[in-house]
């Protein structure tokens, strides 16, 4: 207790929290008070600090991205704005996380963040099925939503020297859901199911099928299934 008092002293006193334009606010690695108040709003304390030694040793991550070394805009309930340079999604927890101090983490709380933009990708916490998820927002409509969750598949070792794998080993995976009135549930990136979703008549889905042709996207591409529903929501 006494050392994480004084390491909550340190920080305080340490470290300035400003403004980084009139609305968005620069969150410094370690600012301890500030991602509080971006995990939790101004009228709320708390927030988790973890202390931990470091596991034994395996192949692959628990995190989303490779290193920490990620611009993020955070929105809160509150209307606030805050922008973070150091922050990863721990797959396995679900959470958001930001680096303190060596490998002391600072994990984010969903109270009061209504979204995530990292590196230009929105994500968002949903409650479904008794479970709390990040996702990443792959579109956003009014009815629905195409949206992506992960997954860490741990692969045990083994010693038999046929398989050539002596080391445990992490797999980030990936997977889509349809986000709708019915709740979340997986779905395919294939054509005939995102026209259906346009739920429009037969001159709308050909625009929609012309467009993608014309422009060589693919129905099964996440970024080129954005880009394609992206034109049917403004035409």
């Amino acid at each position: 207790m006494n050392r994480i008092f004084l390491l909550l002293c340190f920080f305080i006193t340490s470290i300035t929290f400003a403004q980084i334009s009139d609305n968005v606010n620069r969150a410094a690695a370690g600012d301890i008070p500030n991602l509080q108040k971006i995990s939790h709003g101004s009228g709320y304390n708390g927030g988790t600090m973890t202390f931990f030694n470091p596991p034994r040793q395996v192949d692959g991550s628990e995190y989303l991205f490779d290193d920490w070394k990620n611009y993020a805009v955070i929105y809160t309930e509150d209307n606030q704005t805050f922008a973070l340079r150091n922050i990863n999604l721990n797959i396995k927890q679900n959470a958001f996380v930001s680096k303190v101090e060596g490998d002391s983490l600072f994990t984010f709380s969903f109270n009061n963040i209504d979204k995530i933009q990292i590196n230009g990708r929105t994500y968002k916490n949903y409650y479904w099925d008794d479970d709390n998820r990040v996702y990443e927002i792959i579109f956003e409509g009014d009815e629905w939503s195409i949206v992506k969750g992960f997954k860490i598949v741990e692969v045990t070792g083994s010693a038999n020297p046929m398989v050539n794998r002596t080391r445990d080993r992490l797999v980030r995976k990936s997977f889509y859901y349809l986000k709708d009135d019915k709740g979340i549930n997986s779905f395919r990136l294939k054509k005939s199911k995102i026209l259906k979703l346009l739920n429009a008549d037969e001159a709308k889905v050909e625009e929609v099928e012309n467009f993608a042709k014309q422009n060589d996207l693919s129905f099964k591409r996440e970024n080129d299934v954005r880009k394609i529903l992206e034109y049917s929501s403004k035409n």
